[in-house]
């Protein structure tokens, strides 16, 4: 006779965009109350890290690019931080990065 198996909990994913400037301490702040009501109320919650905002157009030249836009439609939920920074600029002088 085999053990019965514990009910397994419900899983979410939420894909985190962590932003820029004051973004990711809001994100590690935010992290930190999503995971204690999901222990509260028993379920489970998976993060994917998602890069995308004005460092991401700064080192790539592209503030989201096609790989993270589908990490961002598989996720069940997205927490976006702030994103932008005042010296990533288009070639126009617009804010870049900007999601």
């Amino acid at each position: 006779m085999t053990a019965p198996t514990a009910p397994t909990r419900p899983i979410s994913t939420i894909a985190l965009i962590r932003g820029d400037g004051i973004g990711p301490e809001l994100t590690d702040a935010a992290v930190r109350v999503l995971d204690a009501v999901a222990q509260r109320a028993g379920f489970a919650l998976r993060y994917v890290e998602v890069d995308a905002g004005a460092d991401t157009y700064r080192r790539t030249g592209t503030a989201c690019s096609p790989e993270s836009l589908e990490q961002l439609r598989a996720a069940d939920a997205i927490l976006k931080a702030p994103v932008g920074l005042p010296e990533v600029r288009n070639p126009d002088g617009t804010e870049a990065g900007v999601l």
